[in-house]
């Protein structure tokens, strides 16, 4: 009968771990998931566009994501696979290296 005790303080106890830990990423804003549910192929002119994030693929997400904050402020998340996307991302890494050196 004790034996069924700590077992169940020892799984109270990693649960109220679990919780903790889970807050405090929801309090860091870390997302765990991908940002992108949908994403455009479409070309929009780099005149429209403000600032591009990448975010690497990882635990969080296993896609590559590219957003687009458009100067209107609409956010949107461009396919990384279309040929003017990967033209963009090349240019991105290119300057972030000669940033670097």
């Amino acid at each position: 009968m004790e034996g069924k005790h700590v077992l169940a303080v020892l799984v109270i106890c990693l649960l109220s771990v679990a919780v903790i830990e889970g807050m405090s990423l929801a309090r860091m804003g870390t997302e765990l998931r991908c940002q992108c549910i949908k994403t455009e192929s479409r070309i929009i002119h780099p005149k429209h566009i403000q600032t591009v994030e990448l975010i690497q693929s990882g635990a969080h997400c296993p896609n590559l994501e590219v957003i687009a904050t458009l100067k209107s402020g609409q956010v949107v998340c461009l396919d990384p696979s279309a040929k003017w996307v990967e033209k963009i991302i090349k240019r991105i890494l290119q300057s972030s290296s000669k940033e670097g050196s």
